[in-house]
């Protein structure tokens, strides 16, 4: 899911687990230090659906992805904070999240290197040769 995208492209950011819990209570508290306590109508949707965890959690301001990775660029810390609502319904999407600017780079390299393979070319030759995989498969191209 999205959050766990938006751990990992942190920790491919920093080179270092964003909410390294030992259990459960732990890796909640890790993440409120650094998100701060959800609001308390995200806490109350959050208790509906467990009850193995009591969520009345004392309030607690987060310090905040950026200053974790302070070497990152703004592009890749508002990402991984739209990745990181608590709130599923205010989380960016993966369709909203490739069309990020922090994505820009990569889609404007793809379009350089789609405008060098001719469009004269017959379709099923033009998909192969667009293709990045490097797995073998038995279709032929």
């Amino acid at each position: 899911d999205i959050w766990g995208i938006g751990c990992v492209l942190f920790e491919l950011t920093s080179l270092f687990p964003l909410f390294p819990g030992n259990n459960e209570p732990d890796q909640i508290n890790k993440i409120h230090n650094v998100l701060g306590t959800p609001s308390i109508e995200i806490m109350e949707r959050f208790q509906q659906q467990t009850s193995s965890i009591n969520c009345n959690f004392p309030k607690k301001e987060g310090s905040g992805i950026a200053q974790l990775i302070q070497h990152a660029s703004p592009e890749c810390i508002d990402i991984i904070n739209r990745m990181l609502r608590y709130d599923p319904e205010k989380r960016i999407s993966a369709r909203r999240a490739l069309k990020h600017y922090f994505f820009k780079p990569l889609r404007d390299a793809e379009n350089a290197h789609n405008a060098q393979v001719p469009n004269a070319v017959a379709p099923h030759i033009r998909n192969c040769l667009l293709s990045t995989s490097d797995a073998a498969d038995d279709t032929p191209c």
